[in-house]
């Protein structure tokens, strides 16, 4: 022979080897040893069948009782005399208290046994108490007796005994001779081959206790602790395949499955027998190849354990799109008879990220930058407490989970809302505030920014921009949106809606007249309200003024007033709490058409954020008088506008300057008050807070 054909006999030889190593061998004369842990039992009389479904082996087995044989063969009078303590009568046999007194020489029942139509069998089976009694053992052979031959083994599937047999006799039957009324008492049991079931905990590695979890990165790492459990008989030769595949396409085609780095048996510290290859040979017993069970009926006495648990690292794919995946456990293994069986649970789903994140925030010193920590990822809502004192930025930033590069990134926000507004759109005041790396200066559009860039796997570009806080209250941050194009295909995501708390007080100042037209020598009434609509106290110090040509009518009635009579201003100190509102009133004797002058409010907090808030200045008109100033531009640009509305469409008429009250602008102008001006304000707020406490104490 030549040398190539020996080395091809002997690889043939070592691969046959190699694949019937480790499995077990079956034999139908091989006498097994049984231990019962719990067993089914039914009472039956003359004529009864039970069927016993089978499940695992797809059949359904009947057990008929046909015949019994119960023979007397002598009867203790004397005992039974004794107990009774008189003679004996007829009928005392077959009381129960007399029945240990009766010896038979014959006492079965004839079983006949089928599996599914097909009968197998039918025995005289002799009752024994012990037979198939739970906790017991027995030796036995496939399809015979055991050695007590009093449990009958069907083809090592179906265990059959009879543990009990009673009768009656009647009353004038002296001697009970002739049973009626028969039952016997049948045990059995079914051998279930395996069933297993699959419990599975998907978990991020270094996370907060590594709480279990749903949504994973791109191209990141998780784990799964994959339990197996075997509710039945033991399980031979089990092998495992662990997957994780997608359930959704993506442009018609399945994205990749997540690639299998390694896995463990056991979790934490404990993990041990690590192996990167598919598929897993598991075995719950050292040098057995089987997977024990928690069966009714177990070989030999039970040898490892019913339930194992696997930890399973999984690398995710880099993919567009958000993309639900499911975790497949696979399982291939024989019965006791090398019958082949499988399991397959894909139950439990995961969700896989896409490839780039935006996140959008609000802060200050602190600038927002994705950390690397991967649960952070997942918190679909935070929040920012902001003062309206501080000088907010808004940051954006971009992350490429993947492991490839992404051209032809746009990220686009919407900068105006209705609670803050960019601060300044002057670049050169940005750079004096923000580092290097995140100076980048957007595509401004009337509604939106956008920002071009690309990004290297594993980089991250963050931008921002200084922003106005407008009034307190909670809001949504909003989201911006990242889009590009990969592989031809269009993609987006959006950062997560945070909410967003602002705290500080919100003063707003109205001005109005009554009446707004007048004839000369009549007086009309100012009014000026003054309210926080913020959530924070603050002290105020409202100024207002005379128009030209009109003179006070009587006194101002507000404590504490200052008025300078020279230029005809006054003004008013107050502490006013969330929610609290200042009103006062005065009459004027206008000569002219005027526009009131606008009333001011100062006003600071006690973290000492400062800015005004001006009232809007309506128009008294007085009959026959031309209008000066201020007033005369506004009134004539309205009758131009009433003109050209008129022409337009006549239908539609505008009334023009009719010297209504305008709405007060409810948004503060930021300006900080002089030094002297904050402390004078910052003592009469602190004053009224130490009154207040005096009081409460």
């Amino acid at each position: 022979m030549k040398p190539d054909g020996l080395i091809l006999i002997t690889m043939v030889l070592v691969v046959i080897l190699a694949g019937t190593a480790g499995a077990h061998v079956y034999t139908s004369d091989q006498e097994n040893n049984w231990k019962v842990n719990n067993v089914e039992e039914t009472e039956m009389v003359w004529g009864n069948s039970i069927e016993v479904d089978a499940k695992g082996l797809n059949t359904t087995y009947t057990i008929e009782l046909n015949e019994f044989n119960v023979q007397v063969s002598e009867i203790d009078l004397e005992e039974i005399e004794r107990i009774k303590g008189e003679d004996y009568e007829c009928g005392d046999c077959s009381k129960s208290q007399y029945v240990d007194q009766i010896e038979y020489s014959g006492k079965t029942a004839n079983l006949r046994i089928y599996d599914g139509y097909e009968l197998v069998g039918s025995f005289p089976f002799r009752a024994d108490g012990s037979a198939l009694k739970s906790g017991s053992t027995f030796d036995i052979k496939e399809s015979s007796w055991d050695t007590g031959g009093t449990i009958w083994n069907y083809n090592n599937d179906f265990f059959v005994a009879v543990s009990k047999i009673t009768c009656e006799f009647a009353t004038e039957d002296c001697f009970c001779t002739d049973p009626k009324s028969e039952k016997a008492t049948i045990r059995y049991l079914v051998r279930k081959p395996a069933e297993f079931e699959a419990d599975v905990k998907t978990i991020l590695p270094g996370g907060d206790d590594e709480d279990e979890m749903s949504e994973f990165r791109s191209n990141s790492v998780f784990k799964a602790e994959i339990k197996l459990k075997n509710s039945e008989m033991r399980a031979y030769h089990v092998n495992a395949w662990f997957s994780v595949k997608p359930m959704e396409m993506l442009n018609g085609e399945y994205p990749p499955d997540c690639e299998m780095v390694k896995a463990y048996r056991g979790t934490g510290d404990a993990m041990t027998d690590r192996t990167t290859k598919l598929p897993i040979n598991i075995r719950s017993d050292e040098g057995k190849d089987w997977f024990e069970g928690a069966s009714d009926m177990v070989m030999d006495e039970k040898v490892g354990k019913d339930e194992i648990t696997y930890t399973v690292y999984f690398k995710t794919p880099s993919i567009p799109e958000r993309t639900k995946y499911a975790i497949w456990v696979n399982l291939t293994y024989e019965d006791l008879k090398k019958k082949k069986y499988q399991f397959t649970d894909n139950s439990t789903t995961i969700e896989i990220l896409p490839v780039l994140e935006v996140k959008k925030a609000i802060g200050t010193d602190d600038y927002a930058i994705v950390s690397e920590e991967t649960a952070e990822a997942y918190t679909a809502e935070v929040t920012y407490v902001i003062h309206e004192n501080y000088e907010p930025y808004i940051f954006l930033t971009v992350i490429n989970w993947g492991e490839y590069e992404i051209p032809s990134i746009r990220l686009s926000d919407v900068p105006s809302v209705a609670w803050h507004t960019p601060a300044t759109t002057d670049f050169n005041k940005w750079k004096s505030a923000l580092p290097v790396d995140m100076l980048r200066m957007p595509e401004m559009g009337p509604d939106q920014w956008d920002w071009d860039f690309s990004l290297e796997p594993g980089k991250i570009m963050t931008c921002a921009y200084p922003v106005s806080l407008m009034k307190p209250g909670t809001y949504k941050l909003g989201s911006a949106t990242v889009n590009w194009t990969e592989n031809g295909y269009n993609y987006s995501v959006v950062s997560y809606s945070q909410q967003v708390k602002v705290h500080g007080p919100y003063i707003v100042v109205t001005k109005t007249v009554d009446p707004v037209n007048i004839t000369q020598n009549e007086t009309a009434k100012i009014v000026v309200r003054v309210k926080n609509d913020g959530d924070r106290p603050a002290s105020v110090k409202i100024t207002d003024q005379i128009p030209m040509e009109s003179e006070l009518v009587g006194a101002i009635p507000v404590r504490g007033i200052v008025i300078d009579e020279d230029s005809g201003t006054f003004s008013v100190t107050r502490v006013l709490e969330s929610g609290a509102e200042e009103l006062f009133e005065y009459e004027i004797d206008p000569n002219r058409t005027v526009m009131l002058p606008p009333a001011v409010v100062e006003f600071v907090d006690l973290t000492q954020y400062a800015a005004i808030s001006v009232s809007e200045m309506p128009i008294l008109i007085v009959n026959g008088t031309e209008p000066i100033g201020a007033a005369a531009e506004k009134l004539k640009a309205e009758a131009e506008m009433a003109a050209a509305a008129a022409a337009v469409a006549s239908a539609d008429t505008s009334t023009g300057g009719s010297g209504m009250t305008v709405e007060t602008a409810k948004t503060p102008v930021r300006r900080e008050p002089g030094f002297a001006g904050i402390l004078a304000i910052l003592a009469c707020l602190a004053a009224v807070l130490i009154r207040k406490r005096m009081r409460k104490d």
